[in-house]
């Protein structure tokens, strides 16, 4: 297997596995609007770009160099993450809250979009990893630049599938039926996720 494939494939399942960008987007997806929800992808793709960026010029050497700098970062977005899940499971609704939501601008959906994918340095630590598996280490511009672009081909094409998929009448129907249920398990999933993040090693 060559090396960009080795890459495409470690970072496919990285995009596939269920985290807080999936979570998010499928809230968005089910909650909102089609547009809402993939300008939510676009951010998260714009934070992809920037975790790709620093993954290819040494993130993880600047962690390995300052390992304060990323369990700060880890504590933040851990935090970051909580707050969202937090926010989740105490909110209120009400009879029209559904109307409410779908108003939700594309901007406030891309920048939880963003802040969501930002708010995980682990990301950042795991695209560090995988270009230093995979490519040289005097690697030319050229090569990161594809990789990032593969990076935000097979994310969008995933999550772009994924809010089609979710953008049908019955499974729109059946979420808001049970909506607070999945909101509060979501909200749940989400602070699992910001606990582990901020105190895993």
């Amino acid at each position: 297997m060559t090396s960009a494939a080795t890459f495409a494939l470690l970072w496919m399942v990285a995009v596939v596995t269920p985290g807080p960008n999936v979570l998010l987007i499928t809230g968005t997806a089910l909650e909102s609007s089609r547009r809402v929800a993939l300008w939510t992808v676009a951010g998260v793709l714009a934070g992809t770009v920037v975790w790709g960026a620093a993954g290819f010029f040494g993130v993880g050497l600047l962690f390995g160099a300052a390992p304060w700098l990323y369990i700060g970062l880890k504590a933040a977005g851990g935090a970051y993450i909580v707050y969202l899940g937090a926010r989740l499971i105490f909110k209120k609704s009400g009879p029209l809250d559904a109307i409410a939501v779908g108003r939700q601008s594309g901007w406030r959906g891309f920048r939880r979009g963003l802040a969501t994918q930002l708010a995980n340095p682990k990301s950042g630590a795991f695209v560090a990893t995988i270009f230093a598996a995979t490519m040289p280490r005097e690697a030319p511009l050229s090569a990161g630049l594809a990789a990032i672009a593969m990076m935000v081909t097979i994310s969008g094409t995933f999550y772009g599938l994924w809010i089609w998929s979710l953008g049908r009448e019955a499974i729109r129907a059946r979420y808001l039926r049970a909506r607070r249920v999945v909101e509060r398990a979501t909200g749940a999933l989400f602070v699992a996720f910001g606990i582990n993040m901020a105190i895993s090693r």
